[in-house]
């Protein structure tokens, strides 16, 4: 199997501006909107090739939501997105069918995610037959070659989803999102519904594809510790917006925002090495049809003033002069 390498350019690959995406609460008889949910918020972010991002943050944060926005399984209420130099909301038809194969996603469930009427070789030739590219033959070659490449058998092209463990399930739903070799997938929390011990295999699969394919990735999860594994850059979302963004070593050794700092105390330590203080998180996380003022953190913030439950931070670079890479939304984090 060749090697993909794409052409050298100054561009990010992914380029998202003010980003919102809210679904309507509708009631009575006229079906008359009375609230809505802001699932995401006004996020903004770019992303250059062959980099991993890593979004994190609670359940409920809008981190699936966000990524099936970037992909267009949901259709955002305002902002931009920008793929590959080119305003990708503004595809539709032909034009959106073709960019597509150059987005992919990854499914939490493996199970839920795959046919169970539709055997293995179905499956992972699917992405060929609808985009027509080569005949019955070619698809299934493909389909073997890729299967060998996520640590299956040949035997396997013929069984159903049913017949595997959760493990070969998101190998196989692995094999489906490169097959139509893209440039960025999107992986929403792939390893969560595994075991331990299978999850540092699949994280391991994930990282080999990359470098053999040159991918991007997307990684959506709400485990810090396997965050840190795979991702170059963390994005850490509350309630819809990201409050702070940092390469990972400098989120992990130098964490600004109290929420950053609450997730990182909440990992577990194992051996003698130094903790980080411990600093809970009391009281529940708003709700996104009516979230507080200012900061949507403060109630929660065992830090915060009176500005913070009246003005709303904006992502601000911690150190003049860093080049904007370590980003935080806080009043009491000085530029």
């Amino acid at each position: 199997m060749c090697k993909q390498t794409p052409p050298p350019s100054s561009t990010p690959l992914l380029e998202v501006d003010n980003l919102k995406t809210t679904f309507p609460i509708r009631r009575g008889l006229l079906l008359r909107k009375v609230a809505e949910v802001r699932a995401v918020d006004g996020v903004s972010f770019s992303l250059n090739r062959g980099q991993t991002l890593g979004l994190v943050g609670e359940s409920g944060c809008g981190k699936s939501t966000l990524g099936r926005t970037l992909i267009r399984l949901l259709e955002p209420s305002s902002g931009a997105i920008r793929f590959e130099g080119e305003d990708f909301l503004a595809c539709s038809g032909k034009t959106l069918r073709e960019k597509r194969q150059r987005l992919q996603m990854i499914f939490q469930d493996p199970f839920a995610a795959l046919d169970p009427r539709k055997t293995v070789g179905q499956i992972i030739m699917e992405p060929l037959q609808v985009h027509a590219i080569g005949n019955r033959a070619q698809q299934r070659e493909q389909a073997l070659e890729l299967l060998a490449v996520v640590g299956l058998k040949a035997e396997h092209i013929n069984r159903y989803p049913h017949e595997f463990s959760g493990g070969q399930r998101q190998r196989i739903s692995i094999a489906r999102s490169i097959m139509l070799r893209p440039e960025l997938i999107i992986a929403d929390e792939p390893t969560s519904a595994l075991d331990v011990s299978v999850q540092a295999q699949i994280l391991n699969l994930l990282k080999d594809l990359q470098r053999q394919f040159n991918l991007t990735y997307i990684f959506i999860s709400h485990d810090l510790a396997v965050v840190e594994h795979v991702c170059d850059t963390i994005a850490v979302m509350y309630l819809g917006k990201i409050v702070e963004m940092a390469p990972r070593d400098t989120l992990f050794t130098n964490p600004q925002h109290p929420y950053t700092q609450a997730l990182l105390a909440a990992i577990p330590q194992v051996g003698r090495g130094k903790r980080r203080g411990r600093l809970t998180l009391g009281g529940d996380v708003p709700s996104p049809i009516d979230p507080p003022s200012g900061c949507a953190f403060h109630p929660r913030c065992q830090y915060a003033n009176a500005r913070c439950s009246q003005q709303t931070p904006v992502l601000t670079p911690v150190t003049e002069g860093d080049g904007g890479d370590h980003q935080v939304a806080c009043w009491l984090t000085p530029p």
